[in-house]
């Protein structure tokens, strides 16, 4: 993963068990994916100027977005299957 990724994923992985059960996880991710997924899209329809960068030797690319997505994916999968199991 990118160092951005990481360190956005850290973060949630950082909050998720301040939350009161996995329902209320799960719907945090959830909303959070969603959000990631808007942002990619705004990105790719403005070649990536609707993004501020904040280091010009490293702007923020299309890895970024879809690594976050990912990731938020596989933490409510894996919560899914937690509550199933």
């Amino acid at each position: 993963m990118t160092t951005r990724s990481d360190y956005f994923l850290a973060r949630v992985d950082r909050h998720l068990p301040t939350l009161s059960d996995a329902a209320a996880r799960r719907s945090f991710l959830l909303q959070q994916q969603a959000g990631w997924e808007l942002r990619y899209e705004r990105f790719i329809l403005t070649d990536g100027d609707s993004e501020p960068v904040t280091d010009p030797t490293d702007p923020p690319q299309a890895a970024d977005f879809l690594l976050v997505i990912t990731g938020l994916g596989a933490r409510r999968d894996a919560l899914k299957q937690q509550v199933a199991a």
